[in-house]
């Protein structure tokens, strides 16, 4: 039914021609029919006036941000057929997205991709789900339901004075719908070879006149990948993920929230078994059109058994306020501060791994301030802002920014931004209590046998990062929209592990301590453009591309080139969403991604066709990664085997009530 792998270079090209040329041939034909759903509700020019809220933690138009922002719309997310946000995460330019096997993502954006790229900041609803235990997101616990999400906004570069440490090279912000949004029931279920079996409900209603609700759940069953000879490769898994949101709305000027979540992740083999409990409180009170106060609490506690590696809880207690005022007619200020409260149990599950850790508890505060200053009304705007934060690891660390945003025509703006951020040690690298295991015994200087360990270093300083950026919008008609971003990066002080140990006699081993420490300095630079094009009110195409370059240095026992290789240096997309009648839709994404170490490029192509049968009945078809049998996006990852990525395909109905 489907293409096999091509064989040569030639027959590859050739099939992408093909698949693209059925496409535009399908479009074309049916572009004389001027039927309007849902793709066309939003022209282009009201897709950038959509509003963003990460990048200065207020409401902002796309068009007039001082950053490189993309936003997943909900109907993005849907159209595109994917099952988590990790994989929505492949519809961003500039966004590196590797399956390293079937629940492991290494996800980044501007290099420094792995298992646990830790310069990624990632939040779910206002809640940080960056972990303080490795660094990095698990995104396997991400089973958010995402009929529910109303958008994904993703900034590539630092966002470290609104949001703090850890916000270096980007920050992802899921945020679900209102209560009042997802009123009336919806069921779905699905059934394929790879995401075998996928079912979830939802129902919302109302208590009384200003109070609505919502409770959902889901369970997903997730087959095996493949390995490099195409036996299954044994890890698939299965996850279940419910919860309840309520929002009261006292007048049309207050809002108070309260949200509820469960998660948990098996693998089939029960190498792994994890949970996530949360619960979110925010408080919302608008006193004028220019001012606004909001307070939010969260409770999150994460746990994970895996026998690969080790056993640990992280209790996260959360407070954080801000108050958004204009001073003046021309500047409009928001300030805030929070606290955060992280307690950490660990204990190891395998003799290779050596956890001398068993408890630990991390503590910082922050406060910022941002001021916004239109200097010439509706044409040039200059932002500045400051992030003042204190850790237990580094003590006080300070993260200015300095913006403008010029509009010299109401279809374009030119933006530049200065930035410092820092992401500040995991409890891993900063506790001289924790140690990990990094191989077999071998004979010291003295010829008696010590163990390897990777261990904490107290006097570990934070890695700093000055981000120098430049973009440019235009919609030089109402049927092309271009966003274009360029950077340079400069890094100090990254992390990396010791080329001396220090050696601790035993019995019968001792033990070679190889430290965490500042030892590497580097830049990058790049960027990312993306052109929309809209041929009919029925049909989009977006094609996206994205440069990286990066050239860290230190002792290559450190492993500088693994970093600057870890990221594919070029990647390409096309997208497109086109309604062909009132009921059918067809939406297709073309990938490309350049060579990895251990990986070779590879083009790969996802379809989803849908027929709406009825108002309240959807039905779709999807397959992802047609153009190869299976292939590789990730390298060998510490601890875990890697594994490659099959041909999948699943059928899916979805019914609104």
């Amino acid at each position: 039914m489907f293409a096999t792998r091509p064989k040569h270079p030639a027959a590859r090209r050739s099939t992408v021609l093909a698949f693209v040329a059925l496409h535009f041939f399908v479009s074309m034909q049916a572009a004389a029919f001027d039927y309007r759903r849902n793709l066309a509700d939003l022209t282009l020019e009201e897709l950038m006036n959509e509003t963003v809220t990460s990048v200065s933690k207020r409401q902002q138009k796309l068009l007039d941000t001082a950053s490189a922002v993309t936003i997943l719309s909900n109907e993005d997310i849907r159209r595109s057929g994917v099952t988590s946000v990790a994989d929505a995460l492949r519809l961003v330019p500039g966004m590196n997205v590797s399956s390293v096997n079937a629940s492991q993502w290494s996800i980044s954006t501007r290099g420094f991709a792995g298992l646990y790229a830790n310069k990624l900041l990632v939040m779910v609803d206002g809640r940080a789900v960056y972990t303080p235990m490795f660094s990095g997101v698990f995104w396997d616990m991400e089973q958010l339901l995402l009929d529910d999400v109303d958008r994904i906004e993703i900034i590539r570069g630092p966002g470290a004075t609104m949001w703090g440490a850890n916000a270096v090279n980007g920050v992802v912000n899921v945020v679900t719908r209102g209560a009042r949004d997802t009123q009336g029931g919806l069921l779905y279920g699905s059934v394929g070879d790879v995401v075998e079996v996928a079912s979830g409900a939802r129902y919302g209603g109302k208590f009384g006149e200003h109070t609505y609700y919502r409770v959902f759940g889901q369970h997903h069953t997730h087959g095996d990948h493949r390995l490099e000879d195409g036996d299954a490769a044994g890890d698939g898994w299965h996850s279940q993920h419910g919860g309840f949101r309520i929002d009261h709305h006292p007048d049309d000027n207050a809002q108070a929230t309260w949200l509820a979540g469960l998660t948990q992740v098996r693998t089939d083999d029960h190498q792994l078994d994890a949970y996530n409990v949360n619960t979110l409180a925010r408080l919302q009170r608008k006193f004028t059109d220019d001012s606004s106060v909001e307070a939010q609490a969260y409770y999150d506690r994460t746990a994970r058994d895996d026998h690969l590696r080790a056993n640990f809880s992280i209790d996260t207690y959360d407070l954080s306020a801000q108050h958004t005022f204009r001073l003046g007619d021309r500047n409009e200020v928001i300030w805030g501060g929070g606290y955060r409260h992280v307690e950490i149990k660990a204990a190891p599950t395998t003799p290779a791994i050596d956890v001398r850790m068993s408890e630990a508890t991390t503590r910082s505060a922050n406060l910022f301030l941002q001021n916004e200053f239109h200097a010439i009304p509706d044409q040039l705007d200059l932002t500045a802002g400051v992030k003042v934060e204190h850790n237990d690891y580094t003590g006080v660390e300070i993260q200015p920014s300095l913006r403008a945003a010029f509009k010299p025509t109401a279809r374009q703006t030119v933006w530049a931004a200065v930035s410092r951020a820092v992401r500040t040690p995991s409890v891993v690298e900063g506790l001289d209590s924790a140690a990990l295991a990094t191989g077999g015994p071998f004979l010291g200087p003295d010829g008696l046998p010590y163990v390897p360990r990777r261990v904490g270093n107290s006097d570990l300083g934070a890695e700093v990062l000055w981000a120098y950026e430049m973009g440019y919008r235009i919609r030089p008609t109402q049927r092309v929209n271009v966003d274009a971003s360029v950077f340079y990066n400069d890094y100090s002080n990254l992390v990396s592990f010791s080329q001396t140990p220090r050696f601790i006699p035993g019995a019968p081993v001792g033990t070679a301590e190889y430290p965490f420490e500042n030892m590497l300095s580097g830049h990058s630079y790049g960027g990312e453009v993306a052109v929309t094009v809209s041929p009919s009110v029925s049909w989009r195409v977006t094609t996206s591309y994205s440069l990286l370059v990066a050239n860290i240095h230190g002792p290559a026992g450190a492993g500088p080139e693994a970093i600057e290789r870890s990221v594919p240096r070029n990647q390409a997309m096309l997208r497109s969403s086109h309604d062909l009648t009132a009921k059918w839709c067809l939406d297709m994404v073309l990938r490309y991604s350049d060579t990895l170490p251990a990986v070779p490029a590879y083009v790969t192509a996802d379809v989803r066709i849908a027929y709406q049968a009825t108002p309240h009945l959807e039905v779709s078809l999807v397959g992802r990664n047609l153009l190869q049998d299976q292939h590789p996006e990730q390298g060998r990852t510490l601890f875990l085997p890697t594994t490659e990525v099959p041909r999948s395909l699943y059928g899916k109905l979805t019914w609104r009530f």
